[in-house]
């Protein structure tokens, strides 16, 4: 009996585990199938999955059914949204439902590693909004649908989720979340038990951070009213890093608009340290060595509606009282904090929120500071009325908080006030706005191991009035750069209370050095700058702000910019528009003046350009090659060239992510005088030697050469120019490129005593043949046209040699015309031989004529 028992029992469980395994390969088809076609008839958006599992033995009795690599990516405005990217998303369905075949009960959700990006525009259109309209309406009749929300349970592991709402100004960043939640969401009325752990919480609004990085866990029970959509917090706890609160209240919402609720808040132990904990940078930098007293608390309240419309009427209470902070290891301390403050709206219209602070002040050591701020209006006339005094011993800083590896000395001393309203600023009545105050710095210097380099000003003053605030007797140094300034920022209460406002200002700078690619974070120095052909700088782009317009007038007696040793610079810089503007600048480099007006942009800054006109005067030529890249790909004769040239050049180029010009897309044209130069070792001129077999060639003396040049897709064009020199004229013109390839033409005319032997064996074998085909004798001439076609590149190139100025025909014709004057020489001569003859007979003729006249004369006579 007991082994049928034994049997029964065994034959039972081998049938389950048997059923276990079949049903999910049994189901898996027609569940994958409902799966997608239930989205695909659900949602605008662009899902995707990398296949499904099936389980029975780990949900049982459940069906488990894992999708895994699940993403959700929107449409049209939304295309570049990924909504979801989960790792895996689990659900366990109910498995009678599953055999039933019609609708799917599901009772628990789970989503591992999930990331979420919950994104709404300025006009409030939200990405999450991916149901189709004809679904909507479907969803409310479950009975039609494939699935069928039991749900009793839904997690979150290690996920990560944003929500950005521009329409509100509104970011919050959960990174590192486990969520765990638990409830039956078949009734009406139930207690949703959950449990969070955040890591990292960030929650900004207008741009301000009111956490960042914020360690949370909360124990959260809510009472959930489904029909009324009402949802009220029980006693609960809350922890944010060190600092534990509390909020009992609900929230309900009524309709799809409105959201209305009744919160209050408290924190739960008064203790000074919790509340710091919350400042990232002293709970993230030896908050446990920090010793804090004093008393702490923080209270508020929420009330009233929110919707597009409205706000809840609000209020914030913050107070600190006989504050004292001190590190166990440091001998100072911050004594006697005492602050009250708070923050109210009593109908929750934004512009009724007052923001008042009566009083705070704090001991640094036992230098006193002391403050207030009120704030009222804020959207539609602000009103503030602030100060600020205290006179500050920057070195006594190291000896109330830790400051590892750093130096930092010198005295602020600060008296400011400010009392008025906007409107008065708009308007122009400065006179109605009150402000004024000085701060002075003297004998500041900060430097430590993780400073980029030491700042040391001297001395410095700033003089605060309604309408400026003046800079003077500014000096500076920032690692190797000196600075002296003076000035004025001119709108710096509109600036302040305005939106899209330019910061405008005037400024005189004067200095000795500056080493730019030291303040550009490169790794030049001035030794590297000295050796050129070693630096290997690589700068980054320099973003020029959008949001000032200064007008700087400039003097340096030395800049170091990437390879540039630049001496004597002056000119004035105009800074607007994310633009600097140069006008009238003027510095020495390369041995040669340079001037220069144009402009460098970022307004893309993907693609920053530059557009300047420069005026050069007898730079070095082979400093010029070895300092500017485009030079060397655009001019490689330059490196075989010494001597100075001068140039008027207009060029404008996009530039690359170090501050360098793309070449393709470079437009530059000009006029060019090489005042003196020798070219020598020139692989062209050394070819075009070989072939004309005379060594001159290798060897090219220029001066006073003037030629037009234009750069264009990456090709320098250069037009036609004349060299004499040594009874030669040669006339340049063509084109090389990026890629090194030349089309140049040069056109000679020279002795023909300098032509090799080889030249003259071909320049007189044509002339033989052209003899023979003519029938003529004729010679070449002491001078010769000689075209040679320069192709190729600069490192392998070739030549096409072309006599009698490279045209055949022309060479045929001067043949020609040869013969034809010595065929007229030779009948001229003979015509002359002629008429000397004829002439020789006639005389005689006449001669013996007259004889015979004169003896008949004298005949008849006698």
């Amino acid at each position: 009996m007991l082994k049928k028992i034994a049997f029964t029992i065994v034959a039972l469980f081998i049938i389950l585990i048997a059923a276990a395994t079949a049903v999910p390969i049994f189901f898996k088809k027609k569940i994958e199938s409902k799966i997608k076609s239930s989205i695909n008839n659900s949602v605008n958006a662009k899902v995707d999955f990398k296949g499904m599992d099936l389980s029975l033995i780990t949900s049982f009795p459940s069906l488990g059914i894992k999708i895994n690599n699940l993403t959700i990516i929107g449409m049209d405005l939304f295309a570049k949204d990924t909504l979801a990217n989960v790792k895996q998303f689990q659900l366990n369905v109910n498995l009678l439902s599953v055999f039933k075949g019609d609708t799917y009960e599901i009772k628990s959700i789970k989503l591992d590693e999930p990331s979420i990006f919950a994104h709404v525009l300025k006009s409030g259109k939200a990405n999450w909004d991916i149901m189709k309209p004809d679904s909507v309406s479907k969803t409310t009749d479950t009975s039609k649908t494939a699935f069928k929300v039991a749900l009793q349970k839904y997690e979150i592991e290690n996920g990560k989720i944003v929500y950005d709402d521009a329409s509100l100004g509104f970011f919050m960043e959960l990174d590192s979340l486990n969520h765990v939640g638990s409830g039956d969401f078949t009734q009406d009325l139930f207690t949703l038990k959950t449990q969070s752990d955040i890591q990292k919480l960030t929650v900004k609004y207008g741009g301000i951070p009111y956490l960042n990085r914020v360690k949370l866990d909360a124990d959260l029970p809510i009472n959930i009213d489904m029909k009324n959509m009402k949802f009220t917090f029980a006693e609960n706890k809350i922890k944010l890093n060190e600092l534990i609160l509390s909020a009992v209240g609900y929230l309900a919402m009524p309709n799809s608009k409105d959201m209305v609720m009744d919160f209050k808040f408290d924190a739960k132990q008064s203790e000074l340290k919790n509340f710091l904990s919350l400042i990232p940078a002293i709970y993230t930098y030896n908050f446990k060595d920090m010793q804090a007293t004093g008393k702490f608390a923080i209270n508020g309240t929420a009330k009233g509606t929110y919707n597009d419309k409205s706000l809840p009427a609000f209020n914030v209470n913050l107070a600190i009282e006989n504050g004292t902070i001190k590190y166990r290891t440091l001998p100072s301390a911050i004594n006697n904090i005492q602050v009250k403050s708070q923050i109210i709206n009593s109908d929750g219209i934004i512009d009724h929120t007052v923001v008042n602070v009566p009083a705070f002040h704090l001991e640094f050591g036992n230098a006193p500071v002391d403050g207030r701020l009120l704030l009222k209006n804020p959207t539609s006339d602000p009103f503030i009325d602030m100060a600020l005094k205290g006179k500050l011993d920057l070195k006594q800083l190291t000896t109330i908080f830790p400051m590892k590896d750093m130096t930092l000395s010198g005295i602020l001393d600060a008296d400011v006030q400010a009392v008025g309203r906007k409107s008065s600023i708009d308007k122009g009545k400065y006179e109605d706005f009150k402000a004024s105050g000085q701060m002075l710095a003297s004998n500041f210097n900060y430097a430590g191991k993780n400073v980029p380099m030491p700042v040391s000003v001297p001395t410095a003053k700033m003089i605060f009035s309604p309408k400026n605030i003046t800079l003077s007797n500014l000096v500076a140094k920032v690692g190797k750069s000196d600075f002296a300034a003076s000035g004025s920022l001119n709108n710096y209460l509109s600036y302040f209370f305005k939106k899209n406002q330019s910061l405008r200002g005037n400024f005189n700078m004067s200095s000795n050095l500056i080493d730019v690619n030291e303040l550009m974070g490169s790794k030049s120095t001035v030794d590297q700058a000295a050796n050129k052909s070693k630096s290997d700088t690589k700068l980054s782009i320099f973003e020029v702000p959008g949001n000032i317009d200064f007008t700087v007038t400039a003097k340096a007696g030395r800049v170091l910019y990437d390879t540039y040793d630049i001496t004597n610079a002056q000119g004035a810089l105009l800074v607007k528009n994310k633009t600097i503007t140069f006008k009238d600048m003027g510095m020495n480099m390369l041995d040669g003046a340079l001037k220069m007006n144009g402009s460098y942009t970022t307004l893309d800054l993907k693609k920053p350009k530059v557009d300047v006109n420069f005026d050069i005067e007898k730079m070095d030529i082979q400093k010029a090659f070895t300092s500017f890249n485009t030079v060397k790909l655009l001019a490689p004769v330059a490196k075989y060239t010494k001597g100075k040239f001068s140039t008027n050049l207009k060029f404008d180029s996009d530039l690359d992510e170090h501050m360098m010009p793309v070449y393709s897309s470079i437009n530059a044209e000009g006029l060019t005088n090489i005042v003196q130069a020798v070219v020598n070792g020139f692989e062209p001129l050394n070819r075009l030697a070989s072939s004309l077999g005379s060594d001159k060639f290798k060897r090219l003396e220029l001066n006073n050469v003037i030629t037009k040049f234009k750069i264009k897709d990456g090709r320098l064009n250069v037009s036609p120019f004349d060299v004499k020199k040594d009874g030669i004229v040669m006339n340049v013109q063509g084109s090389n490129g990026l890629d090194q390839t030349m089309d140049y033409n040069l056109g000679l005319n020279l002795p023909r005593a300098m032509l090799g032997a080889k030249a003259n064996e071909t320049a007189n074998a044509m002339i033989a043949k052209l003899n023979n085909k003519v029938g003529t004798n004729v010679s070449i001439s002491e001078t010769i046209k000689v075209n040679a076609v320069l192709a190729g590149t600069f490192l392998k190139p070739t030549i096409n040699l072309k006599y009698g100025a490279g045209d055949t025909k022309t060479l045929v014709k001067d043949v020609i015309n040869s013969t034809i004057a010595d065929k007229k020489a030779e009948m001229q001569t003979r015509v002359q031989a002629k008429i000397d003859t004829v002439k020789a007979d006639a005389t005689e003729k006449v001669k013996d004529a007259i004889n015979d006249k004169l003896n008949n004369f004298f005949k008849k006579k006698n």
